[in-house]
C-alpha cells in the first residue's frame, strides 16, 4: 500500500479535539523550559519577537510563520528583549485510534504562510465557533479545527507524503496490501493475524490502534468502494458485482450499501452513472 493511500486512510479516521485557543499578545512572563505536552500546539505569529525550541531545533519565529509543536516532544518557549509576540494559537489532539497524527505523518515544524489571509481567517473561524452559543457549537469547533489541520498539512507536505516508521507498521502494511489484493475472497481475522504474525485478539487491537478502524470495518469499506466503482462504470447486475467484491448475499450487500451511502445500489447507479436526479 502506497504512502498516499495509507495517509488518506489515516485522514479518514482522524479525530480532533480542541482544548484551548486564543489570539493575544503573550504575557511578560511567557516562558517555560524543557517540558513535554500531551497535546499538539499551533502558533500563527502575527507580530513581535520570541524564541522556541522544539526537540533539538531552535527557532526565532517571524510574523507569517505557522508553527507546529507536536505532542510528546520536549519543547521550550520564551519572550526576548524585543516586542512580545502577538499570535493566534490553539492546543489540540489529533488522533487516529490512539496514535497522534504527527507521529504518523512527517511534516516540517513550521510553514511560511506569507501572510496569507486564509490562514488568519481559519483561526478566526475557530475562535468564532468556540464563542457560538448554539447546541452545534462543539461541532463547529471540531469542523474549524479540521480545516486548520488540513491547511497546515496541505502547505507542509509535498505531493508525495512521507510517513514515520514505527516498530509495528511493516506487518500491518503487508496486511493492508493483502486486503487490497484479496478482498474478493473470504478473509478471516485468523488469516490476517497470521499474515502479521500476531495473535488474533492482539492483531485486532494493534490494527485499530494504528489505523483507527477495525480489520473487518476496513474490509467492508474496501468492498463497498469497489461496488460503487462497478456500479457507475459497468452495467453488471448486482449479483455479479457481489461475486466480484466477495459479498454473495445480495440482500446483505444492498443493506450495508444503503447504510454506508444513503442510496440503494440501483439509486446510486442511476444518480452517478446516468446523471439522473434520485433522492437518497
Amino acid at each position: 500500500m502506497g504512502n498516499q493511500s495509507l495517509a488518506r486512510l489515516y485522514m479518514e479516521n482522524l479525530d480532533v479535539r480542541v482544548t484551548s485557543m486564543g489570539y493575544n499578545q503573550v504575557w511578560t512572563d511567557w516562558r517555560e523550559l524543557d517540558y513535554t505536552p500531551d497535546f499538539n500546539k499551533f502558533y500563527l505569529i502575527c507580530d513581535g519577537e520570541g524564541w522556541l525550541k522544539i526537540g533539538d531545533s531552535e527557532f526565532r519565529p517571524k510574523p507569517g510563520q505557522w508553527f507546529l509543536m507536536p505532542h510528546g516532544v520536549k519543547q521550550s518557549y520564551s519572550y526576548t528583549s524585543g516586542p512580545r509576540y502577538t499570535k493566534y494559537w490553539c492546543h489540540f489532539t489529533a488522533r487516529i485510534g490512539d496514535r497522534n497524527l504527527f507521529d504518523l505523518i512527517q511534516t516540517p515544524l513550521y510553514v511560511d504562510t506569507k501572510n496569507d489571509s486564509e490562514a488568519i481567517r481559519l483561526f478566526r473561524e475557530l475562535l468564532d465557533s468556540d464563542a457560538a452559543a448554539s447546541i452545534s457549537g462543539p461541532l463547529l469547533v471540531k469542523s474549524a479545527m479540521l480545516r486548520l489541520v488540513s491547511y497546515y498539512i496541505e502547505h507542509a507536505v509535498s505531493s508525495e507524503v512521507s510517513l514515520h516508521r514505527s516498530t509495528e507498521p511493516e506487518p500491518l502494511e503487508q496486511v493492508i496490501s493483502y486486503i487490497q489484493s484479496s478482498y474478493r475472497h473470504n478473509l478471516t481475522i485468523t488469516d490476517l493475524a497470521e499474515k502479521a504474525h500476531l495473535h488474533p485478539n492482539y492483531f485486532i487491537r494493534v490494527f485499530k490502534r494504528q489505523f483507527g478502524i477495525s480489520p473487518i470495518q476496513y474490509i467492508k469499506k474496501r468492498r463497498l468502494e469497489e461496488a460503487k466503482l462497478l456500479l457507475v462504470t459497468t452495467n453488471l447486475p448486482l449479483s455479479e458485482i457481489g461475486d466480484r467484491i466477495g459479498i454473495s448475499d445480495i440482500s446483505y450487500l444492498s443493506r450495508i450499501f444503503k447504510e454506508s451511502t444513503g442510496f440503494s445500489p440501483t439509486a446510486y447507479r442511476m444518480t452517478f452513472n446516468s446523471h439522473q436526479t434520485v433522492s437518497p
